[in-house]
């Protein structure tokens, strides 16, 4: 005997296609601003052909706009909220997308710290704050994200796809230990791709002294603790 599964009716069709923009709106509107089309994919727990077409209903409706951009050699479109979408998230105060003002250089960077946190919150970490949103703070160093772990620590998320002069991560440890003096976060986890997480691991520990306020402080092992190197697809560790 065959079971019919039963249809959607054409109100609950509306009604799921109307989660879907809200979902994907309230990640942008988040702080986020901008991402690809298979990260809008993951965020909607929906395939790339029916992500791609929800994001260009948001475009016709205004609350998007779209910008393609050459990305490690390929034509990568992204979608990015406008004023309007922001306001129907009641979100009036929050950076939007304006073409012609993104960094082609920095768009894979932008979408590996998305992936980061929906892998986060996959594994039960709360209070994801984009880097973009930490501008109007004063920190000497603005990491590209904070959250809460699941244990209660607040991180600091850096994702670091090169190795930096040894005078630059000098001013970044420097500026990290004086926010995690402030209790602003606890520690600070780097993400990086494939074979690099060791490496920049090693440059840390090349690193014997940093600058603070005019003066040089010996860096101990207390120190050194506060920071952890992960592999990008290996993040977040259990513990």
């Amino acid at each position: 005997m065959r079971t019919e599964i039963p249809k959607m009716t054409y109100e609950e069709r509306q009604a799921r296609a109307q989660a879907k923009k809200d979902t994907i709106l309230g990640f942008m509107a988040s702080g986020e601003v901008y991402t690809s089309v298979v990260v809008a994919a993951q965020v909607m727990a929906a395939s790339p052909s029916a992500a791609e077409r929800t994001l260009i209903s948001l475009v016709r409706d205004g609350a998007l706009k779209r910008e393609s951009h050459m990305v490690e050699s390929r034509k990568t479109n992204i979608y990015g909220i406008t004023p309007h979408g922001l306001a129907l998230m009641d979100q009036f105060d929050r950076p939007y997308f304006q073409l012609g003002r993104t960094n082609s250089a920095y768009i894979s960077h932008h979408l590996e710290t998305q992936r980061a946190r929906l892998a986060a919150e996959e594994a039960g970490w709360a209070d994801w704050t984009p880097g973009k949103l930490l501008h109007s703070q004063g920190l000497k160093k603005i990491p590209d994200a904070i959250a809460t772990s699941p244990a209660g620590a607040r991180v600091a998320i850096e994702i670091e796809r090169h190795i930096k002069t040894p005078k630059r991560y000098e001013e970044v440890i420097s500026a990290h230990l004086q926010s995690i003096s402030k209790k602003l976060w606890r520690e600070v986890h780097y993400l990086t791709p494939v074979g690099l997480a060791m490496r920049v691991a090693k440059a840390f520990a090349n690193i014997k002294s940093v600058p603070v306020n005019g003066d040089r402080i010996q860096l101990e092992q207390a120190h050194r603790d506060r920071f952890r190197f992960y592999e990008l697809h290996a993040w977040p560790a259990k513990r």
